[in-house]
């Protein structure tokens, strides 16, 4: 159910109704109600803001409907594989990539963008003092996830921000430890096609506007590892598509994957246990990301898609981007390829403290090596 032109915006009421639904009646506590409460004030809340926005973007800014979207990079994978130290290698690429900052994802409209570029030169001008507690809001907010994935705001992110409040995101999880109630976003490709048709519409437009403001001349370059339950929408919208998909052990992925997206459950769901089903249910979400990719990956040129190991970015970070520019057949600058020699030099000393197990989450090896043994099988991986 839409009340909108899907171009314009688009939102899965299901999945909000039932967000409310879990935490306001089926499982309420007074933590869960007020959870259920909040989570409907943000999403009415930015929902009216992007709205009204995006309405004004069909006025103001109507030519942005005229971009074309050519040979888009999107960078995916199992979630904690890499793909934000990948992503942020390349958008050092300046001169050729667009890439989104989180508060993009939140709020796709140009006008917004207008908006803000506008308060943000004034306040260059006097001080920086908004500049100031945008950095307390972030450290706030995201300060608990420095030690696993760095964030903020005003950092380059993945667009899934903007399928969360879609509610076409299994990223939901965050805020909710009942994941397992939302199994049919796992894999959005799988749901009717109505649909997917809106979803595609108000994806496709959304990045029209991010280039519009950001760059229209360049390529948008997209880190998104949710999108791996996407891959046939992103195939059918951009038939030009590159894919860069990071592949990692499935022992060290799931977890990191695990203590990651439920570490906001430590303050808002202390009552679940780390060594339970919903915690491992993320293990599950992994899973299927790494069977759905198997499954997709053949309907990609061979030319358009790249898989890169975990291992391989990591110790040869500089090399496995030059990799990856030569198989995608894009141009390598010297005012790029200086960023990256300086960017790598410096994260080879950089060590995460971000430390995590199977036998935390009660995971069992067994179980994941028979789901997966032929992820296990072609990319070596001992068992």
């Amino acid at each position: 159910m839409n009340f909108f032109d899907a171009s314009i915006y688009y939102t899965r009421l299901r999945t909000h109704f039932r967000f409310v639904y879990l935490h306001c009646f089926k499982h309420v506590t007074f933590r869960r109600f007020l959870i259920g409460l909040l989570y409907s004030i943000v999403i009415i809340s930015v929902t009216i803001i992007n709205v009204c926005t995006r309405l004004l973007d069909e006025i103001l800014f109507p030519n942005f409907k005229h971009i074309k979207v050519k040979q888009p990079v999107f960078i995916i994978s199992n979630p904690r594989s890499g793909t934000t130290f990948l992503h942020r290698l390349m958008c050092l690429d300046e001169e050729k990539f667009v890439y989104n900052l989180l508060y993009h994802t939140t709020f796709p409209s140009i006008t917004l963008y207008r908006m803000i570029q506008f308060f943000s030169a004034i306040d260059n001008k006097i001080g920086k003092p908004l500049h100031r507690v945008m950095d307390l809001i972030n450290e706030k907010m995201f300060g608990g996830w420095d030690d696993i994935h760095a964030t903020g705001f005003n950092k380059s992110e993945e667009d899934e921000g903007l399928h969360f409040v879609s509610g076409i995101s299994p990223s939901v999880g965050l805020v909710t430890p009942f994941l397992k109630e939302f199994k049919e976003l796992y894999i959005p490709d799988r749901l009717d096609e109505g649909t997917k048709n809106d979803i595609k519409k108000y994806y496709k437009s959304t990045i029209q506007r991010w280039m519009y403001a950001l760059g229209s001349d360049k390529i948008f370059l997209s880190k998104t590892v949710m999108s791996s339950g996407r891959l046939e929408m992103l195939h059918e919208l951009f038939p030009d598509v590159k894919i860069i998909f990071l592949i990692r052990n499935p022992y060290q992925a799931i977890p990191s994957f695990t203590s990651m997206f439920a570490e906001p459950w430590t303050a808002l769901h202390p009552d679940i246990k780390e060594n339970s089903d919903e915690y491992r249910e993320w293990g599950e979400l992994g899973i299927q990301y790494y069977k759905y990719f198997d499954e997709q990956k053949q309907h990609f040129k061979k030319e358009n898609l790249i898989t890169i190991s975990y291992t391989d970015l990591v110790a040869q970070p500089k090399d496995t981007v030059l990799k990856i520019y030569d198989r995608l057949k894009l141009e390598i600058t010297p005012a790029f390829l200086e960023r990256l020699d300086k960017a790598t030099s410096t994260a080879k000393k950089y060590k995460s403290t971000h430390t995590y197990s199977l036998e935390t989450y009660g995971f069992e090896k067994e179980h994941i090596y028979n789901e997966l043994k032929f992820i296990f099988d072609e990319f070596g991986f001992e068992k």
